[in-house]
């Protein structure tokens, strides 16, 4: 190649590339002027995104903050003003005027029965984003709106109360306690009812809607409480049950709260007359007077309808309906028990005994049955403790299995559970509440949930069988989960009641 040559060659070479770059030039200015808007369109809707998120969590606040303030005032109305207002208030804490430079905030709040028994917040909100970018194709301003809702559930409950002997350094603070769980409710919509229960049951308060403004008011009525007596869960649990299941509502959340400090130690039960000389432990009276000893004692003094007495040819004492009661320390000596004569009467009466009394009446009982006049002639009069409760609940399972000496071993009630030993008693009870616990909550169109709240001594296992509590040991997942709360001592108390309160209400949203 000539030099001539070679120069021609370096300034074809120097015009490509000049001519490639201006090729490149014309490119990057073409696609800058495509790529601006894109960028400018993405950075306005991001600004719109995280506007609208905003807007949408203080409206979803709002909706929640009002459906929780149902509860507040005596009337509807008021309850619906109060939820207005507590929902204005959380969505202006939320979303603050000037918001991202946003304009014209505004919101509205309704209320409505949307179905039966359930009450329906709804929030709609409206703010003005400026836009940054899209300006420069005519879009100034982009309204951005939102709408949220909550719901709130109607309760019907039914607050059962221990205020059994064990109960009375705390009864003050358990009806305090009980109080301010009440106060959570709203008064007009929620009915609420009170069961209190010692040796037998008192319906202190029939449910109500009016349950604060009545006359007298249910706080009034938890006041009246007295603490004496055993511990008759299981009818407690019942009479409760059958409060709810009047009421007939699947519309509304159905739901029994029980509180207790120990073991149960009453059974209700349709009990057979001893009519057999048997072995067991004394009664303290006619030469069998130690109550961890055992006699060869003979047949009850009970009459039958005819007034013949054991012996008399044709004595046939008919069974009697009653309360068993495990009395003393039946954990540790299992040798003492009675029967309180006759708290369950017929059934037919709805106040088995006053609230703030321990008196019991007697209108069952044959003449000659002594255990009217003291209660440890139980061991003497009854037979043994029949295999299922008032209700049908079975008493020998299935949460504590009766050892072979909680049963006769030999004589004519062999193998039956024997009513001179607390501890079976004890263990009867728990059987019997545990066994209506689990009626409940199969029930296949309220859906129950029981919740319960133990203080100090209480079988918490049991409390937690008993509320379906999905960290117990037997937890069913067939049925409605419930909670356990325990208080290890009476200052905790109102915490537990609080914690139950609170589930209640996140639930009923």
């Amino acid at each position: 190649m000539t030099p001539s040559t070679h120069r021609s060659a370096a300034r074809r070479e120097r015009l490509r590339r000049y001519r490639e770059k201006g090729v490149a030039l014309l490119l990057t200015a073409i696609f800058t002027i495509c790529l601006i808007p894109v960028v400018g369109l993405a950075i306005d809707a991001s600004y719109m995104y995280v506007v609208k998120a905003k807007l949408t969590a203080a409206a979803d606040a709002a909706a929640l903050a009002a459906a929780r303030n149902l509860t507040v005032g005596l009337t509807m109305a008021d309850q619906e003003n109060a939820a207005r207002s507590r929902a204005e208030a959380f969505f202006h804490a939320n979303f603050p005027d000037g918001y991202m430079d946003t304009l014209s905030k505004s919101v509205t709040i309704s209320v409505a029965e949307t179905t039966s028994r359930i009450r329906t917040v709804h929030v709609n909100a409206s703010t003005r984003a400026h836009t940054w970018f899209m300006g420069f194709l005519g879009f100034r301003h982009v309204d951005i709106n939102t709408t949220s809702t909550a719901s709130r559930r109607d309760v019907n409950l039914m607050l059962v109360l221990d205020r059994s002997g064990s109960m009375s350094a705390a009864c003050t603070t358990m009806k305090n306690a009980a109080k301010q769980f009440i106060d959570g409710f709203a008064n007009g919509r929620d009915r609420i009812g009170m069961v209190a229960y010692s040796t037998g049951y008192s319906m202190g308060y029939l449910p109500n809607r009016d349950f604060k403004t009545s006359s007298p008011t249910l706080a009034a009525q938890v006041d009246l409480i007295t603490c004496t007596g055993g511990t008759n869960s299981v009818q407690a649990m019942k009479e409760a049950w059958d409060e709810i299941e009047a009421m007939n509502e699947p519309g509304a959340l159905n739901i029994i709260v029980f509180f207790t400090d120990g073991q149960p130690t009453a059974l209700p039960a349709v009990f057979p007359i001893k009519t057999a000389t048997d072995t067991r432990y004394g009664y303290g009276n006619d030469g069998y007077s130690y109550t961890y000893n055992q006699y060869s004692i003979p047949p009850s003094t009970c009459k039958d309808s005819a007034g013949k007495i054991a012996g008399q040819v044709g004595w046939n004492p008919i069974p009697r309906r009653g309360i068993i009661v495990a009395t003393g320390t039946a954990a540790s000596t299992g040798n003492t028990g009675a029967i309180i004569s006759s708290a369950v009467q017929s059934l037919t009466s709805p106040h088995l005994n006053p609230i703030n009394s321990s008196v019991t009446t007697s209108d069952e009982y044959a003449s000659g049955c002594r255990f009217l006049s003291n209660i440890y002639y139980a061991r003497r009069d009854v037979a043994y403790i029949p295999n299922t409760d008032l209700y049908g609940n079975a008493t020998n399972c299935c949460y504590m299995n009766p050892l072979s000496s909680d049963k006769f071993s030999s004589g004519a009630y062999a193998g039956k559970l024997r009513p001179d030993k607390p501890i079976t008693i004890e263990k009867a009870a728990s059987n019997a509440l545990d066994n209506q616990a689990n009626t409940i909550r199969s029930h296949s169109t309220l859906y129950p949930v029981i919740y319960s709240i133990g203080l100090a001594s209480v079988d918490e296992v049991l409390l937690k069988r008993v509320a379906n509590d999905p960290t117990g040991p037997s937890y069913n997942t067939s049925q409605q989960p419930g909670l356990y709360a325990y208080a290890p001592d009476q200052t905790q108390l109102a915490r537990a009641f609080a914690v139950i309160q609170s589930e209640i209400l996140r639930i009923a949203r």
